[in-house]
């Protein structure tokens, strides 16, 4: 006969061994590679390379001339990465290469500009966007 005492210590080393077997795996993705972002931000050495390549070669240049906007003229580069013209406190540029909601995303075809490239725009633009 069983006794509720040994039934008790059972079930109790059988509930033991059972959790025992049960293991939890957290997966956490990998972490991207951190931007290595200069003190000061140049528009010249590091936003204009990536406006060209990414922007100004495919769109905004004088001969296409998408959404009116020639990145060869730094003044209208500069109007567009202010916040007075852009939409709640984002400057347009920076809204739309985000790929914020309510902006236009940019590029329109293609993927999207990396983080690292992005983080460099915002950077410079926070700085004040000057023709550096």
């Amino acid at each position: 006969m069983i006794t509720p005492r040994y039934a008790a210590a059972g079930l109790l080393l059988g509930l033991g061994s059972l959790l025992a077997g049960c293991s939890y795996t957290s997966v956490v993705p990998p972490a991207q590679p951190a931007c290595a972002l200069p003190t000061t931000v140049s528009y010249k050495t590091d936003v204009l390379p990536i406006l060209t390549l990414d922007c100004r070669n495919s769109c905004h240049n004088p001969q296409l001339l998408q959404g009116n906007f020639n990145m060869d003229d730094f003044t209208q580069v500069q109007y567009w990465a202010t916040t007075e013209n852009g939409k709640t406190g984002i400057p347009w540029m920076l809204g739309n290469i985000r790929h914020d909601p309510g902006f236009n995303n940019m590029p329109q075809v293609g993927d999207k500009l990396d983080d690292c490239k992005i983080a460099t725009i915002k950077a410079w633009i926070d700085a004040g966007a000057l023709n550096n």
